[in-house]
């Protein structure tokens, strides 16, 4: 069992190291953003691809590991998670010890993410609002103004139509 979990410790390192990148990434993908730095933001997300690809392998194998830890231990897959094998190993124990480091790390990764991700998603929304916004503003200059068409494409909405949908009761 002692090779099973020094291997699972070893896939949460490397779990831990990418999501370190991908915070490194989305503070790049602010300041690509805010900067209109579209080159750089491109690069950003290719990088950003290649740790999910990556995180994608070490899902796998990490699920591997829990499904070799379940059998060994007894305990039914689906209840085994770090922290059921941290209590099993012994929250004094040098491995139970690194592996509850290892998870709060992780936790404290994870949520620094989505934190820095509904951010740049805000500062992307904005981006297109000025985008839409500047368009709107030289098209009226010009006579005509731009109204988004989100409507299946070759499907042409005749005004009636349009007018006709807001009429139904509801």
């Amino acid at each position: 069992m002692a090779g099973i979990i020094y291997e699972l410790i070893d896939v949460l390192e490397e779990q831990k190291e990418c999501y370190e990148g991908l915070n490194t990434l989305a503070t790049y993908t602010e300041t690509a953003v805010v900067n209109k730095n579209l080159e750089f933001l491109d690069e950003v997300v290719k990088t950003e691809e290649q740790f999910v690809g990556r995180l994608g392998v070490l899902d796998k194998k990490r699920e591997s590991l829990m499904k070799d830890i379940a059998i060994v231990t007894g305990m039914d897959y689906k209840d085994v998670t770090v922290t059921r094998i941290i209590d099993k190993l012994g929250n004094e124990s040098e491995v139970g010890k690194k592996l509850a480091v290892l998870r709060g790390e992780i936790r404290e990764l994870l949520s620094n993410l989505k934190n820095q991700s509904e951010l740049n998603k805000a500062l992307l929304n904005q981006s297109l609002e000025l985008v839409d916004f500047t368009i709107n503003a030289i098209g009226s200059t010009k006579g005509f103004s731009h109204v988004g068409n989100y409507n299946r494409p070759g499907e042409d909405m005749s005004m009636e139509r349009q007018q006709s949908i807001f009429d139904k009761k509801q």
